[in-house]
């Protein structure tokens, strides 16, 4: 069963925080600011390859052997890096509990920068248009997937379709049961279809076949769909916009109580005019 994973900026104080509120949760560092304080010490077109490298590999002997190139190239880079625990960057280290291997907060930027004018507004203003932005765009997204024939979604199908292109290059050996060993040159993965497994990690870690398995999958005649895990697929998007966010009345419609009005609370070492 999968749950929340936490992404920021490199907050110092929310470390501790998520494990005293949330223990054992998983999160991780957005990778474009955390590149962002890199440079500002370390500049150089290498650096950056070498250090966005070592955040996509997927498993951890890549991320050994794209650290050892840092090391190599700069010392002082390399303990910087070091020092940083991997869990929070690469994913190498990322476990399987989210199915998702993103390494930017691409989302919550997209977010802020919807709401950006808003944002200047006084605060019930301000509530208000987000709460009218957020209803407009459920009911777009709502209509949208019922009127999707398909079962994957269109973007991971995309990405099913490119990936299944690259799984030509590769020629799976058949082991046991649903076991495989998939050859490129000299390269070479375990596939466990039967478990949604491959020793590269991506499937197990995205919940979308990785071209190993994909070129398995297609030796053995096999539908992909099944290999997809639920939250790409039509019905888990249908049930993130079931709910309403539903239309509401202007400030003279608003039922009135026999409380008094919530009002800002004083400023200190404010004088008013009389």
């Amino acid at each position: 069963m999968g749950r929340s994973t936490f992404m920021s900026d490199q907050q110092k104080g929310l470390l501790p925080a998520y494990e005293e509120v949330i223990p054992d949760v998983d999160n991780r560092f957005c990778v474009r600011h955390l590149y962002s304080n890199f440079r500002k010490r370390f500049p150089g077109l290498q650096l950056k390859k070498l250090m966005w490298k070592c955040a996509k590999a997927t498993h951890w002997r890549d991320w050994e052997r794209h650290m050892a190139e840092v090391k190599a190239m700069n010392q002082e880079a390399y303990r910087y890096l070091i020092a940083i625990p991997p869990r929070y960057w690469s994913r190498s280290r990322f476990t399987y509990n989210s199915k998702v291997d993103t390494l930017v907060n691409n989302m919550s930027e997209s977010f802020n920068s919807a709401i950006v004018d808003v944002r200047e507004k006084p605060i019930v203003t301000m509530l208000e248009e987000i709460r009218v932005k957020l209803m407009t765009r459920w009911a777009e997204n709502r209509e949208l997937a019922q009127n999707y024939l398909g079962t994957i979604l269109p973007r991971i199908r995309f990405r099913l379709e490119k990936r299944s292109r690259s799984a030509r290059d590769w020629r799976p050996y058949w082991s046991a049961a649903l076991k495989y060993e998939v050859v490129n040159g000299l390269e070479k993965f375990a596939v466990d279809l039967g478990s949604h497994e491959c020793s590269c990690r991506i499937w197990q870690m995205s919940g979308i076949p990785c071209v190993h398995a994909i070129s398995c999958i297609k030796f053995k005649g096999l539908d992909i769909e099944p290999f997809v895990a639920g939250c790409y697929k039509r019905e888990a998007y249908m049930r993130c916009y079931d709910s309403i966010i539903h239309p509401l009345n202007g400030v003279d419609l608003w039922e009135r109580t026999a409380h008094p009005d919530v009002m800002p609370p004083p400023i200190e070492g404010l004088v008013t005019g009389q």
